[in-house]
């Protein structure tokens, strides 16, 4: 009898959880189908008079921008993940009171708000020449989650058993092979988890994209998305229509690799800086 009780609040909780993921999605695209005037005219859970015109219009406005997000977003989280991973594969291979140092450094400037590095970070993409281009702003985001990919890989990687990186070692073989060959083929969960979690959060930044471009066809999609909240009115069924469409790449890279993202995060309990 306990057990089909918390069986039942089990499934309970899970409903109410999936229902209140589900109900702002459901009002996104279905607002999203309506006019301008059927958005403020008709009940919210209602499709009245269902039109693709809103998210036409709204493609044809953003198409840039996602194209620029897919560029600048996919090299950030595949060198943030890579690089991250070398350095973590380097603080669990060496082991001193400067790398613990170092180490310490790495994980503070993971909080460091965007805000302070914005005058720095805006004078030297000037001096390099890279200001307002797919460069720049690869190179201002990498800034912040190269720390990123480095913290979290360093929880993954200590995982592994010493005993088959110093079998490896023994029989001669280079710390690039051990960590080509070895390393990341048993953390792949590890670099899926951290490829995901940077590409959601440098798709969706929106203070890095705003202080490094200055003209629309560098914009990316958080800059993109806000051009449809105006200062003096709304066009509602545009807006909810650029939400579902902006959210569309991070939803499909998420579900494509939620298996891997799930696996590696379920063994964050398991691994710790050594």
């Amino acid at each position: 009898m306990y057990r089909l009780i918390r069986s039942g609040l089990k499934f309970l909780a899970l409903i109410i959880l999936s229902i209140m993921w589900i109900f702002p999605v459901y009002l996104l695209v279905i607002d999203g189908l309506k006019s301008a005037f059927g958005v403020v005219s008709t009940p919210i859970f209602v499709p009245a008079s269902p039109s693709l015109s809103s998210y036409s219009a709204v493609f044809s406005g953003l198409a840039t921008s996602l194209k620029n997000s897919v560029i600048v977003t996919i090299p950030v989280a595949l060198i943030s993940t890579f690089l991250g991973a070398m350095a973590a594969y380097y603080f669990y291979r060496v082991s001193s009171y400067f790398n613990s140092f170092l180490f310490t450094l790495i994980a503070i400037a993971t909080f460091i708000p965007f805000e302070v590095a914005l005058v720095p970070l805006i004078r030297l993409e000037s001096d390099l020449g890279i200001f307002n281009s797919y460069l720049g702003l690869i190179f201002g985001l990498l800034v912040f989650f190269l720390p990123a990919g480095a913290l979290i890989m360093s929880i993954f990687i200590p995982v592994l058993p010493k005993g088959i990186i110093e079998s490896a070692r023994i029989d001669g073989a280079s710390d690039w092979k051990i960590f080509s060959r070895m390393v990341l083929p048993l953390t792949t969960p590890g670099l899926i988890s951290t490829f995901v979690f940077i590409f959601i959060e440098s798709w969706n930044n929106y203070f890095i994209p705003l202080v490094t471009t200055t003209t629309p066809t560098m914009s990316l999609i958080p800059i993109g998305l806000a051009s449809y909240t105006g200062g003096y009115g709304t066009l509602y069924n545009e807006s909810f229509a650029a939400g579902v469409i902006s959210s569309i790449v991070p939803l499909l890279v998420f579900v494509f690799l939620s298996k891997y993202f799930i696996r590696g995060f379920m063994a964050l309990g398991l691994g710790a800086k050594g």
